[in-house]
């Protein structure tokens, strides 16, 4: 067969080769090497196939000579239609072996056989290096919890939920509108990412399931998809707060150095409570998260917090009243609760540790030698304050 130009009544399309040519041709090389080229319909990647078909054209001459083909690359290529170009250069050297046709045949089959499953092989290798990409990438999308539910199998996508007892966390930072117009777009986003991703490292090592992102406003929750227990999980999203509130106070300090004057700080709110949990939304487009209630007890909470502090309804404390020191407040009324909501301020562990969060001594502290300038000089006040005194008397 030789390469050839199809018939002129022919119009080239996307049915037919680029250059409007099939078939085969040759090129002498040099004494004892050709250049033979194929144009056919076999994909690029298995040149493999038509290496097959070629070497066993050629198996009649094997008895008397070595023959070998070597894939040339850059010459090869395929066209947008799906046609290939296929360039060889065959080798050909006297047979001193004398092989006979029937074992070259067997050889060449075990080579093309090996060839095929190694390109399987490959293909199977990028295919699962895509998969694990596309679920590395779909991971910040979704909580770890059902990120791995759905990789085994075991998540429900349907539209369901369930009521059940969880403890639900909300915290945002402190005066962040005002704190945000003092900062370069570049520089606020950058100190957000910072917050955003230590307080999610934070959280993901507790085991908390994250809902989303609001802003500045972080809301988690404990319970569901996978639970320890409405104790165990009421004290892991506590201890969890005070985890994030030290965290706090050392991203200020390198905020500070890095020239964010008045650096971000955080009010945490935690509520634990029956709530709806699972899949909302539509048959297109789903949303895990929870409704109800006493995730809004969670939210007030959080929105009637100080600035680096905790606060939590009772039904949490009554879970840690053992790890933490609080201070109760004045009981409110919310709306669509149909009882007082107690409130109970953390002041910090029973144990040594974390103490909450002095923002006015950490000015402070960063300022220490001023401070003891300013003691001496109420010192020196004081002295002069005593002759005065003392003159007075005797007048």
């Amino acid at each position: 067969m030789t390469a050839s130009r199809l018939d002129f009544n022919t119009k080239a399309s996307i049915f037919t080769p680029k250059e409007n040519i099939v078939g085969c041709s040759s090129e002498v090389i040099s004494l004892d090497v050709i250049e033979f080229t194929l144009i056919n319909a076999v994909l690029y990647e298995n040149e493999y196939f038509n290496r097959g078909l070629v070497s066993g054209e050629l198996n009649i001459l094997r008895k008397s000579w070595d023959i070998n083909l070597k894939f040339i690359k850059k010459k090869s290529k395929q066209d947008e239609s799906g046609w290939c170009k296929f360039v060889w250069h065959i080798t050909f050297r006297k047979n001193k072996n004398n092989k006979d046709i029937i074992s070259i045949e067997n050889e060449i089959r075990e080579n093309a056989k090996q060839s095929f499953i190694q390109n399987v092989l490959k293909d199977s290798n990028l295919q699962k290096k895509r998969s694990e990409l596309l679920t590395n990438q779909l991971s910040k999308f979704i909580p770890p919890q059902i990120h791995k539910a759905m990789i085994r199998g075991d998540f429900n996508t349907e539209i369901t939920t369930k009521r059940k007892k969880l403890t639900v966390f909300f915290s945002d930072i402190k005066n962040f509108t005002s704190t945000s117009e003092t900062l370069q777009p570049e520089d606020l986003t950058t100190y957000l990412n910072e917050y955003f991703s230590a307080m999610t490292n934070i959280a993901i090592k507790y085991g908390a399931t994250i809902d989303k992102y609001i802003g500045d406003a972080v809301m988690l929750f404990f319970g569901d998809p996978t639970t320890k227990g409405e104790k165990e999980d009421a004290r892991a999203c506590v201890e969890m707060a005070l985890k994030m509130q030290e965290e706090m106070i050392e991203l200020r300090k390198n905020w500070k150095n890095r020239g964010f004057l008045t650096p971000f700080q955080i009010r945490i709110g935690i509520n634990t409570g029956y709530c709806n949990v699972g899949n909302f939304g539509s048959e297109q487009r789903l949303t895990y998260t929870i409704i109800g209630g006493e995730v809004n007890v969670a939210a007030r909470l959080e929105s009637a917090g100080e600035a680096d502090g905790i606060l939590m309804s009772y039904e949490t404390y009554a879970h840690v009243e053992d790890i933490v020191d609080v201070e109760e407040k004045e009981s409110v009324k919310m709306k669509g609760i149909n009882r007082d909501v107690k409130v109970f301020s953390v002041l910090g562990r029973k144990e040594k540790g974390f103490i909450k969060p002095d923002y006015k001594k950490e000015l402070k502290n960063n300022n220490v030698e001023e401070i003891e300038k300013f003691k001496k000089t109420i010192l020196k006040m004081d002295e002069e304050i005593q002759k005065m005194k003392k003159y007075f008397k005797k007048l």
